[in-house]
């Protein structure tokens, strides 16, 4: 009886401490996801776009001084992604970046993460906020399809579009079978995120890789294995070229749970994305310019940009060109803005002789 006790109690306090350690978990997560958006929201704003919805956008520049300049970010990644290009811009060029639903601090996404989904509910922000056609649509991998979308939907809107190393939709399910594993894998991965964010373990991991000794966050990669390491490595390459001042806010997204909902969802609607772009009409009379980097094979169809499409070579950049080479973004940039400037002012006086 006296050992059964023993074994009795050593469960009990066992399951007692596991449920401390939960509670402390949540808890821990509730407060810190307060203090994040108490703290780190104030470079922008949010805006409600109807049905519930609100979507984060940062401005920067002067409006009136020619198209407004909008960005559209890659899988997983925030207005946090244009900054460094924002701030370049900012004495010349009004600019918007933002975060699509499901991602930063933007609500719950309602739709599936498709293209034609995501480009409507940027239409819709641009309206809200009185952001004014034309525009120049920038969009790097997965928000390449977004803009590429848009500009096909709303082209008497456009001034220009750029896309950096767009996705490509045969490189992806259904069209490449063996992407399909990478997929899949990343998925599981989201899905196990999105548990440890809930008890607090990816607020204390992101904030130790991202803002402290990388300590915990070196044991966890280590317990996850080669995984583990080459997810860190990926993110340390990428996230490691973006201005320092970002890193408590990058941790505050990769914290919360909600962001691991809005990845998977994204994830969820690649083989829907792939189907919708596979074989999207060509873009009309809009000058479009597609940066790829020099270790990726060019477009395969240069003709579904339409007659004003011209590629250019990023040559000392990977998959990210906007952080490995920003000012060969923010050049393509000025040069569309000043092109679309000058058609417009020649479009002026056959204007004014029609009226």
């Amino acid at each position: 009886m006296t050992i059964l006790l023993r074994v009795l109690f050593i469960v009990a306090s066992a399951a007692l401490l596991a449920a401390l350690l939960l509670l402390a978990g949540l808890l821990y997560e509730w407060i810190g996801g307060g203090v994040d958006r108490r703290k780190l929201m104030k470079p922008g704003r949010l805006v409600g776009i109807g049905e519930g919805r609100q979507l984060y956008m940062v401005e920067r520049g002067p409006r009136g001084r020619g198209p407004a300049v909008i960005f559209e970010s890659g899988f997983g990644a925030t207005s946090l992604n244009w900054l460094h290009i924002q701030t370049a811009l900012a004495e010349r060029v009004h600019t918007v970046a933002y975060d699509r639903c499901g991602l930063g601090w933007s609500s719950a996404c309602t739709s599936e993460r498709t293209p034609r989904h995501v480009a409507r509910e940027l239409r819709e922000l641009l309206r809200a906020a009185g952001i004014e056609p034309p525009w120049v649509l920038v969009g790097h991998s997965f928000g390449g399809l977004v803009m590429q979308r848009f500009a096909l939907e709303c082209a008497e809107e456009m001034a220009a579009l750029i896309l950096i190393d767009p996705m490509r939709p045969v490189e992806w399910p259904p069209f490449n079978a063996g992407a399909d594993g990478r997929v899949r894998r990343a998925q599981r991965l989201t899905r196990v995120g999105g548990v440890f964010a809930r008890v607090g373990i990816t607020r204390l991991a992101a904030r130790s890789h991202f803002c402290r000794s990388a300590r915990f966050s070196g044991f966890l990669i280590r317990l996850a294995g080669r995984q583990g390491e080459f997810l860190a490595q990926r993110l340390d390459t990428e996230i490691g070229k973006m201005p320092a001042e970002v890193r408590p806010s990058i941790a505050a997204h990769w914290s919360a749970p909600r962001f691991y909902r809005g990845l998977l969802a994204h994830l969820e609607a690649v083989e829907a994305t792939a189907l919708e772009m596979h074989e999207a009409e060509a873009i009309g009379d809009v000058p479009v310019t597609v940066l790829t980097p020099a270790s990726a094979a060019p477009p395969a169809n240069m003709d579904q940009y339409g007659p004003r499409g011209r590629h250019m070579i990023a040559e000392r950049s990977l998959h990210w060109i906007h952080l490995d080479e920003p000012e060969l973004v923010v050049q393509t940039i000025l040069n569309a803005v000043a092109q679309a400037v000058a058609e417009d002012r020649r479009a002026q006086p056959m204007v004014a002789a029609v009226d």
